[in-house]
């Protein structure tokens, strides 16, 4: 029986290979990661959006959940860069993988009582601050180590996936996600009203535990890289992270994708704090089906990353670039204006088509304009100035919401505007800024350089 087995895999194996096997481990282990970090994220959102249900400040402490993402991030991005470029790439994801399943499996000590039985007494005696500080640290925690992990993947990639393929590679792994968003947030969804958040607490940090048994099992040739001693390693790390800096300096290309999502965060840093409130107060949905409807429109990246793969070497991926980017913003301007359920949930799913294709081709456009050896930094400058600018946008949407605007209804015609339709709309508009900037940016270049780029 296990000889037929092992004939059988040998037999069919092949066509469950992505690419190449190196590429399908990465892809299974991302992809089993990033449900269980939208699943947990709903949970927590859910769990803080019920907690403080018709309170003013409730979108603010929602939008912590991003903040105490977003600061350690900001902090360490742009110095773990010049590390994940001197270390091991696969060692470094692994280590990552297991620290973070540690961190968050800390949060079934706060978590809601029902789950966790033993633990009930004492988490039922625990006040509001205290559970939301802990959700707090232990959120900030795992995001300062995923400021090594995201950058050592994304250098890897280009590692091990062929040039001719990394724009396949990039589309198979943004649709992929687009399709897990919206299975964690169902289950997130599903499972919080049913079960309580420490489920999801024990799933997130089993998909770690997922992810890093897959990752051991790639076979990738690095080079035996470690650090200089000590004192030099450290006198060096300004010196190594300044010539990352530069070649985005010296790079028209790299320059103009590193303003342009970084006005993409800030208008996704605006949608992603007030999804919540948006969905159930702007469409009137019931909160035990907000995972479904925050997660069904990223369907549309599915298609969209489809598109890509067919489009990609006709028209250039710059010109797919801004063009997505361009059509985004729109889709979104129109569906902050909505009041209809299925209207809004056409526009999300327009939106969602066309960010799946920039999305897929932003990666291999910044490969393909760096230096392999420095491709670690260059990813974690991009990861620094997209998290400044989401961390501004949250905290200013938060901000706005809770005070400000938060009496704010004014009709116009068809129209009805509140803070979360007016601040969702301002999202829109810092893409379609970012799409026409990098338009005026890179036509003369796509010009001379189609239909390569």
């Amino acid at each position: 029986m296990r000889l037929r087995s092992q004939k059988l895999l040998a037999l069919y194996g092949h066509r469950f290979i992505l690419i190449n096997r190196n590429y399908t481990l990465l892809w299974v282990g991302s992809n089993i990661s990033f449900i269980g970090d939208i699943l947990f994220m709903t949970v927590l959102t859910l769990w803080i959006g019920t907690l403080l249900r018709n309170q003013s400040y409730a979108p603010l402490a929602i939008s912590g959940i991003a903040l105490a993402a977003a600061l350690p991030a900001l902090l360490i991005s742009p110095f773990a860069g010049v590390f994940v470029d001197r270390w091991q790439k696969q060692k470094t994801m692994r280590v990552m993988d297991v620290t973070r399943a540690v961190l968050v499996l800390s949060l079934l000590l706060v978590s809601e009582p029902g789950a966790q039985a033993v633990l009930s007494a004492r988490t039922a005696a625990l006040p509001l601050p205290i559970k939301l500080g802990a959700i707090y640290l232990v959120i900030a925690a795992t995001s300062s180590l995923s400021q090594f992990f995201n950058p050592a993947t994304k250098a890897l990639l280009g590692e091990i996936v062929p040039e001719e393929k990394l724009t396949r590679a990039s589309a198979l792994t943004t649709g992929s996600a687009m399709a897990a968003w919206p299975i964690g947030s169902m289950l997130g969804g599903i499972g919080y009203a049913s079960l309580g958040a420490s489920w999801a607490i024990a799933l997130n940090a089993a998909s770690f535990i997922c992810s890093w048994e897959l990752i051991r099992g790639m076979r990738v040739s690095e080079p035996a890289a470690s650090l200089a001693a000590p004192k030099e390693g450290i006198r060096h790390v300004f010196k190594d992270l300044w010539e990352g800096l530069q070649i985005i300096e010296e790079s028209l290309l790299l320059r103009t994708l590193l303003r342009a999502e970084s006005l993409l965060a800030f208008g996704l840093g605006i949608i992603n704090t007030l999804a919540f409130f948006f969905i159930t107060q702007n469409l009137h949905v019931p909160v035990s089906l907000y995972g479904f409807v925050n997660g069904v429109p990223s369907l549309g990246g599915i298609l969209g990353t489809w598109l890509v793969d067919r489009s990609a070497a006709k028209i250039g991926q710059s010109r797919i670039y801004y063009r997505a980017r361009l059509v985004t913003g729109i889709a979104m301007v129109f569906t902050a204006l909505q009041h209809q359920l299925l209207i809004a949930l056409i526009g999300m799913l327009l939106s969602n088509i066309a960010d799946s294709e920039a999305e897929a081709v932003v990666g291999p456009l910044i490969l393909n304009a760096t230096p392999a050896k420095m491709a670690g930094r260059v990813f974690s400058t991009f990861g620094t100035a997209t998290t400044a600018s989401s961390l501004l946008a949250t905290f200013l949407s938060g901000y706005l919401s809770s005070t400000l605007l938060h009496t704010v209804d004014i009709h116009l015609f068809v129209i009805d505007l509140n803070a979360t339709a007016m601040l969702n709309s301002c999202a829109g508009m810092a893409l379609i800024i970012g799409g026409l900037y990098t338009y005026q940016q890179l036509r003369k270049e796509v010009r001379r350089q189609a239909p390569n780029l």
